[in-house]
């Protein structure tokens, strides 16, 4: 049975979760601004052509791929330094500050691997996307997706080991 979903319930629903996407793809606050109007201007556009499947995945392939747009004009042009980048602080408790200081660590190693990489990564491991959803998001064959999910995690750990 197909479900319908207005504009606004997708808005509304999947804004914050496609907005920390984008960030973690970006590092910029304004470029995933400019990436999430971009975004939901083609939801808007091609919402009469939505066959039913779930929301969520549609939408963030729609992101990946204005995102994609984004990086091939930005890529000639020079990059921020992760360095000058802070994460909002999270509400007081230690257990929170704690669990925060990992994601911005994790997302800071996940940043240095190359986009396609990154996106398969942030995808999986920080949004809870299955393989198949990954390959449909990103046009790209199951195997490669696990191919790359594997390398990016292996990349991640020899980093790690090196750095102790």
């Amino acid at each position: 049975m197909r479900q319908q979903h207005s504009f606004e319930q997708i808005y509304e629903q999947h804004m914050h979760d496609l907005f920390r996407y984008l960030l973690s793809l970006t590092h910029r606050k304004e470029s995933a601004e400019d990436l999430m109007q971009e975004t939901f201007y083609r939801v808007l556009l091609h919402l009469e052509t939505y066959k039913g499947e779930e929301v969520k995945p549609w939408l963030f392939k729609i992101a990946y791929h204005a995102f994609i747009d984004w990086y091939r004009k930005e890529k000639k042009r020079p990059t921020v330094d992760l360095e000058d980048w802070h994460f909002p602080p999270q509400p007081s408790a230690e257990d929170q500050v704690f669990v925060q200081n990992e994601i911005d660590s994790w997302l800071k190693q996940v940043s240095t691997l190359p986009p396609s990489k990154r996106n398969i990564l942030l995808l999986r491991d920080y949004h809870g996307f299955t393989y198949e959803e990954i390959a449909e998001m990103t046009g790209f064959t199951l195997a490669k997706v696990k191919m790359d999910l594997y390398r990016g995690r292996q990349q991640l750990k020899k980093r790690k080991d090196e750095d102790v």
